[in-house]
């Protein structure tokens, strides 16, 4: 398994993802869109907590996470690293689940549903479906923002 999370280091390095939203990059990407949405550390702590988005606030900042991350293109679309960028940042620490994260990003980018008129929406679908998707992965956002 360490071949494995050195495999997601070397891949990740490449991508640039390294210092792309893990740990205070995240914290930083997080505050920003909680400005941006008006929100407050309720819309992180639900997310980690893997609950559902209530309103149109909590999915939008969801998404503005993830766009301030580097997850959806221009054309606001998710990119081909969106599972490799997943598995970075949910892992947890526990490289036994990354394979699992993997197969599950890859799965829900290859079924996503966008919305072309509403990226928050969108942002949301990705979510719900990595989530669901992956609920043996051990999906830890929490501990992404540990570092």
């Amino acid at each position: 398994m360490k071949t494995i999370v050195i495999l997601l280091a070397v891949i990740a390095g490449c991508y640039g993802l390294i210092d792309r939203c893990p740990g205070s990059d995240l914290k930083k990407v997080f505050g920003d869109c909680l400005k941006e949405y008006g929100g407050d550390k309720t819309l992180i702590t639900d997310w980690a907590a893997h609950k559902d988005a209530v309103d149109v606030k909590s999915k939008c900042f969801r998404t503005c996470t993830m766009r301030n991350c580097g997850w959806f293109d221009e054309n606001g679309k998710l990119t081909e690293e969106v599972p490799l960028r997943a598995a970075y940042v949910l892992y947890g620490g526990d490289e036994n689940q990354v394979p699992k994260i993997l197969e599950a990003g890859k799965k829900c980018l290859n079924s996503m549903k966008y919305d072309e008129k509403d990226i928050c929406n969108s942002g949301e679908n990705w979510s719900r479906c990595i989530l669901g998707s992956c609920k043996d992965c051990g999906l830890n956002l929490a501990a992404a923002l540990q570092n």
